[in-house]
């Protein structure tokens, strides 16, 4: 399903460039004169120069040569005592370039608000020029803005959704896990081989190939076929037995961008095998549990599953309207953005990955880009819809909005409300709780009027099996 929420700013950029930050307008002294205008008016990208002149230009210069003059040390003088007319030859290039970045910072809201322009994620200052004599600074800024498009009637709209119903056969699946999660490992006879749900202890050897050829030697324990290792590590300890090793050369390492950035050998040594032994379902188990009985824990269960059901009937009705949204847009995605969202889900996905033990400097990155690209442009397209919407309908969370969202964000990082509203504040998000709450309020808005039709999940099957063969025979022909 595409989220909601904003990725938060991780810092990365779709160009080279600074970086500059927008906070509020500074007010200009005297009078000064500032002009400032855009361009790439065909592109997301657009370009804004600026110019600032007046007496507030001269103050910032001659302030900084001040500043300067006491605290550089220059050869023949002592510190603090050389004449300013040498500070200024000596500094002139790093004192017009601070300054202009400066007066970037403290000028570029105000320009961007008379531009009427919104960037949606990072400005980057490609020029800057300074003139000492006429007290003036002219800088050039690039950014995305939001892309311009016509909102389809969202509200007429039919969705299919699969059928979710309570069966019997969910609470013999859940006892089954409650009998896995509960299961014990025993060392297997040294002769068995090692299989798929086996729980291998090894030993590994990582040699980095070229650069300093460092080696990594640790010792961890994996379960085969849950994809805790890369499929080709998997494939060669298949098969194996205790006191074993296998060896793998070149395998091919690769950054968050999926782009390989190295090579390295690997050697694992198997140190022991074991199997996982589930424990009897009877009474005795259903105490153990903390129940009366079996028969008290299958009713317990039951009752779970089908408050469950009705969450998750919510959810994939969001996910389905969603999905129907972001499909009958045709959006172009900032690709500042894109790059932001992408980081912000790989990292994700590397957290999760580390949550289960696995060394995440062996995972393919690359195929998680690959896996999370669609994600991202899906997330990015969505929230312009219903931030769209919200726009046209008028909408605005109300003060129990803003709080559900504070408490489901407390929730999700395991802290108070509290402490969630104090970390917002200091950082100056408080503005992207409202945004997000806003959206969450359009897209309820929009599930209310659409047409709901529920699909037995064969049906369901079927249809993603024949757009499945549409995108593939459309993809032949081109």
């Amino acid at each position: 399903m595409a989220e909601l929420a904003d990725a938060p700013d991780l810092g990365s950029g779709a160009r080279k460039g600074v970086r500059v930050r927008l906070p509020p307008p500074a007010p200009h002294k005297n009078g000064g004169k500032n002009e400032s205008r855009g361009s790439g008016q065909g592109s997301l990208f657009k370009a804004l120069t600026v110019e600032i002149q007046g007496d507030s230009v001269k103050e910032k210069i001659d302030e900084m040569y001040k500043q300067l003059q006491k605290t550089v040390q220059i050869q023949g003088f002592r510190k603090g005592k050389a004449p300013l007319w040498i500070v200024r030859a000596k500094y002139k290039d790093y004192v017009e370039e601070e300054v202009g970045k400066k007066i970037a910072d403290e000028t570029l809201q105000k320009a961007l608000e008379e531009a009427n322009l919104k960037p949606v994620a990072d400005v980057f200052l490609e020029k800057v020029e300074v003139d000492e004599k006429e007290g003036k600074v002219k800088y050039v800024v690039s950014f995305e803005v939001a892309p311009e498009f016509e909102l389809k009637d969202v509200e007429n709209l039919e969705v299919e959704v699969p059928k979710i119903e309570f069966k019997e056969d969910y609470v013999k699946e859940e006892l089954e896990r409650l009998r896995e999660a509960n299961a014990v490992w025993e060392p297997k006879d040294e002769n068995e081989p090692a299989q798929e749900g086996d729980m291998l202890v090894v030993e590994y050897e990582v040699e980095e190939i070229g650069g300093e050829g460092e080696k990594v030697k640790q010792e961890t324990s994996v379960i085969l076929g849950q994809g805790m290792l890369r499929p080709e590590v998997e494939e060669a300890l298949k098969g194996k037995k205790v006191g074993e090793e296998v060896e793998l050369k070149e395998l091919p390492l690769y950054d968050q961008e999926g782009k390989e950035v190295g090579k390295v050998n690997i050697k694992i040594k198997i140190k022991e095998i074991k199997k996982k032994v589930l424990p009897e379902l009877n009474d005795e188990f259903a105490k153990e549990l903390g129940y009366a009985s079996l028969k008290d824990l299958e009713e317990k269960i039951r009752e779970d599953i089908k408050q469950k059901l009705e969450k998750l009937k919510e959810q994939v009705i969001e996910e389905r309207v969603a999905d129907k949204l972001v499909e009958i847009h045709d959006i172009p995605v900032p690709q500042t953005l894109l790059r932001r969202e992408l980081s912000f889900l790989v990292d994700r996905r590397l957290r999760e990955l580390q949550a289960l033990g696995i060394d995440t400097r062996y995972v393919d990155i690359k195929k998680i880009v690959e896996e999370v690209q669609p994600i991202a442009e899906a997330n990015i397209k969505l929230r312009f819809i219903l931030d769209k919407y919200a726009q046209e309908k008028g909408i605005e969370p109300t003060g129990e909005d803003i709080e559900a969202q504070y408490k489901e964000l407390a929730e999700q990082y395991g802290t108070t409300v509290d402490e969630i509203k104090k970390y917002f504040k200091e950082n100056n998000l408080e503005q992207v709780v409202y945004e997000d709450a806003r959206r969450k309020k359009a897209l309820k808005e929009i599930i209310s009027k659409v047409k709901i039709k529920e699909v037995e999940q064969k049906q369901e099957e079927e249809k993603k099996e024949e757009k499945e063969e549409v995108k593939n025979e459309s993809q032949g022909n081109t």
